[in-house]
């Protein structure tokens, strides 16, 4: 109900709309707990203003800190929601706040979602900012209420005014017009009626017939033979829950996925069986009720899959389609695209400004290709493939140099696909390069590269490093992603690494299509023998270290950087994307013999506990404790811990980091330096240097691979099935050495054993040297001998050896 105040302000409240301008009490708007204080202040208005509303205070959980009364709202409708807001203060883990609208309907426990403005720039802090924002009511709605939202259900304090918060009908979107292209790009213009345009044309079609008895032959036929799999299965009966992929209704993303296959097998063979397989698949799709259940339906990964799908049987089927299968494919993504529009210009998505997180780059190249196979039939459809063409352009602009992703490669893969899908299409129809000279995407197939395990071992289960959220398996190809970018920047490595995971048949085929397009037979594939054995991702702070690249090398990865990169650190006060981060600065892995010798926890909460590094007084690092990582924890505290060294040699690679930042301020950690002396090719030094301001109970964490491991005094020996492992502390006065089952947090929660060898201490500085080497299995592997002489400590196994000086931290080889 509205109260006397707004509505002697506003008139008829439903239909002009409401006005908060606090410049006199009674008060409406109300703290969302106790500890936060909402008061009239007459002197803090802004200019020409006779007061604000204060709200100040620390607050613990909970996602607003002050919300409204309630407002009728009618469903459908368009609105604008604006306000003035001015922070003075934020606590140390606190995100920019901003407003949000939620929708209320005749249910009030039925979720109907929420609309949002931009966030409070915190660098322009004790200023008045406007924040705005536009959506339209969905259906459903009844009412709703505005409140400052924190943006974290974490403990937050703020100390902010707020002025003149405006509800009110509109009659078009016009923040949205920023969207339109306008001219229109010139290939739009001239392939206006012109179908297929999305990738291909009548000339490119051409040529592929041409190529797949030829060049592309072995892709041709993998390809038709997936295809007739999908013909045979047909299209799937909707159902509303799976058992395993939840309200995202996950299984439909497969639906999506087959759409381009069949259309293209269909275009370059005739076939009329894939022809009506590609339209059944696309209306079995429009007559699904929901594409997520809730406030998710067509608005996250179901529909982005499902948009691209249908906007590429819409194109390249066109002519062959019947006459009502356009018209359903048509209206479904008129009524999909226009609601994912809305939402993800009006701030009613969650990753609307997840400029560096794979869901907003694949709902919108989905969006992008409805767009584009619609623009010159639908009015605003131009608008679908500028919202796109923006975001993506900012992605492009904070994109790290060194090519690696924060969401570890398996993402990585399911992110590079759909940007590289877009980068294709503004390539070829708006006439744009949107890279530009970017370097993240020149180096970005040596990203993949050197984050697989040796080839050897390689499996379908098992062939790339599993740091982040990520599988040990391919989730998405890599072999068309590499093709892709082997034809894009003639990257003959990339090619040759395309190669070999068709050869070693562990491709997902997600988009096996996708090879037929972007193979470029004329880019020769080179192996990497000519590549180093190291490489030093800098931005993100990871090292890859092998022996070589024989296919059974040894492999250590190292991983100690920004949660997002140190250049996207600088550029953001908000997390952009790394809910798949791991609290795991100076955490490493290692693999030799054929298999894993030393673990990640793979996808599961974010504990630093189950990783190999350290914690302080059973505590971890910014941002863990929950199942997605806090990155704005460490964006507040602007915490960047870094590889300090990275060098090579035939037999020694020495790696160095700074671990000390990630560590919240109050852990007390003054210094957490790692030292890494890889002794090829089978023995790893690792140094721990650690000061706290008092005396602290201090955890190192080493997970093997194996279940279990063999005591001999204070190493443990573990075996696998191809390989033995020797982890041995080699200072132990006063550490405690134990190994033992301890239980992690999965993903959803639920427990799982974890294998450690825990050395503990409590102290206020503590040098620790560990040793670890392997062997095959049935082989014993060597035992390292540690001489010390004040700061040099002297390092010796089988007749090698490498000396370490402490105060001027620097490594040298010795010979025995």
């Amino acid at each position: 109900m509205v109260s006397a105040l707004l509505v002697s302000l506003c008139g008829a409240a439903s239909t002009q709309g409401v006005l908060w301008d606090f410049e006199s009490e009674p008060l409406t708007w109300r703290p969302r707990e106790a500890t936060v204080s909402v008061v009239f202040d007459p002197d803090a208005g802004r200019e020409g203003s006779r007061g604000s509303l204060r709200i100040s205070g620390p607050i613990e959980g909970g996602w607003n800190y002050a919300i409204s009364d309630s407002h009728p709202l009618q469903a459908g409708q368009l609105y604008r929601l604006s306000a003035w807001l001015r922070v003075d203060r934020l606590g140390p883990t606190t995100a920019a706040p901003f407003l949000k609208c939620e929708f209320v309907g005749e249910r009030p426990a039925e979720a109907l979602g929420r609309a949002t403005t931009e966030p409070y720039d915190p660098r322009r802090s004790g200023e008045w900012q406007l924040l705005a924002g536009e959506f339209r009511a969905p259906p459903g709605t009844v009412s709703c209420w505005v409140a400052v939202e924190k943006g974290g259900d974490r403990p937050m304090e703020i100390d902010a005014h707020l002025d003149d918060v405006k509800l009110e009908p509109i009659d078009r979107l016009t923040l949205h017009e920023q969207y339109r292209l306008n001219p229109l790009p010139e290939p739009l213009a001239r392939l206006k009626g012109v179908h297929p345009r999305l990738y291909l044309t009548d000339e490119r079609v051409a040529a592929l017939r041409a190529a797949i008895a030829t060049t592309h032959r072995d892709l041709w036929e993998e390809v038709r033979a997936q295809a007739d799999g999908l013909v045979e299965r047909g299209a799937p009966e909707y159902v509303e829950d799976d058992g395993h992929s939840g309200a995202e209704q996950l299984w439909q993303r497969e639906v999506g996925n087959a759409m381009p296959l069949l259309a293209l097998t269909y275009v370059l063979s005739g076939e009329a069986k894939y022809l009506d397989a590609a339209q059944e698949w696309a209306l079995a799709s429009c007559r699904y009720p929901t594409w997520g259940l809730g406030e998710i339906d067509g608005m996250d990964l179901a529909t982005g899959h499902q948009l691209f799908g249908l906007g590429i049987v819409y194109d390249w089927c066109h002519s062959g389609l019947t006459e009502d299968a356009r018209r359903t494919l048509r209206e479904t993504l008129v009524k999909r695209t226009s609601a994912m529009f809305e939402a993800a210009a009006g701030g009613g998505v969650w990753w609307q400004r997840s400029y560096l997180q794979n869901h907003l780059w694949v709902n919108i190249c989905g969006m992008s290709v409805a767009g584009l196979a619609l623009y010159d039939e639908v009015d605003d459809a131009i608008l679908w493939v500028g919202l796109p063409r923006e975001k993506f352009a900012r992605t492009m602009a904070v994109l790290g140099p060194d090519g690696a992703s924060h969401e570890g490669v398996g993402y990585w893969q399911y992110g590079v696909e759909y940007m590289l899908k877009f980068l294709y299409l503004a390539e070829d129809l708006l006439n744009e390069d949107l890279v530009g000279e970017g370097r993240w995407w020149p180096n970005t197939a040596a990203y993949y590269a050197h984050l697989t395990i040796p080839r050897d071992a390689w499996t379908r289960g098992s062939s790339i490093v599993d740091l982040a959220d990520c599988p040990r398996g391919n989730w998405y190809g890599p072999d068309y992603l590499l093709r892709g970018l082997a034809r894009k920047y003639a990257d003959g490595h990339a090619q040759w690494w395309a190669q070999q995971v068709d050869e070693a048949d562990i491709e997902a085929p997600s988009a096996r299509w996708l090879n037929l397009l972007w193979y470029d037979p004329t880019v020769a594939p080179q192996p990497p023998t000519d590549l180093p054995t190291m490489r030093h991702f800098e931005d993100m702070g990871l090292v890859s270290a092998r022996t070589d690249w024989s296919g059974g090398e040894s492999l250590l990865v190292l991983k100690c950087g920004p949660f997002i990169g140190h250049e996207a650190t600088g550029e953001f006060t908000y997390d952009p994307g790394g809910g798949h981060v791991h609290p795991d600065a100076g955490h490493f892995v290692l693999f030799g013999q054929g298999e894993w010798l030393l673990r990640d926890d793979g996808y599961r909460a974010k504990w630093t506990g189950q990783h190999n590094t350290l914690l302080v007084d059973g505590c971890g690092q910014l941002g863990e404790g929950q199942q997605w990582f806090e990155g704005s924890l460490c964006l507040t505290a602007q915490a960047q811990p870094r590889v300090t060294r990275a060098t090579s040699t035939a037999d020694l690679d020495d790696i160095e980091a700074d671990a000390t930042g990630a560590y919240p301020p109050d852990s007390g950690l003054r210094r957490f330096l790692r030292r890494l002396l890889f002794l090829k090719p089978n023995t790893l030094i690792v140094l721990d240097d650690l000061e706290c301001d008092t005396a602290r109970a201090l955890e190192l964490r080493f997970h093997p691979e194996a279940s279990q491991a063999e005591r001999v005094g204070n190493a443990f020996v573990a075996a696998g099935a191809s390989s033995c492992l020797r982890v041995e502390p080699l200072t132990t006065e006063g550490v405690e050495v134990a190994a033992e089952e301890i239980e992690g947090e999965s993903r959803a929660g639920q427990s799982f054993a974890m294998y450690t060898i825990r050395l503990s201490r409590r102290a206020a500085a503590w040098r620790q040297a560990t040793a670890l080497t392997w062997s095959a299995a049935g082989a014993e592997p060597p035992a390292v001998a540690l001489d010390t002489a004040g700061d040099r400590w002297r390092f010796r196994v089988e007749g090698r050896g490498v000396e370490f000086d402490w105060s001027r931290r620097e490594s040298r080889r010795v010979s025995e």
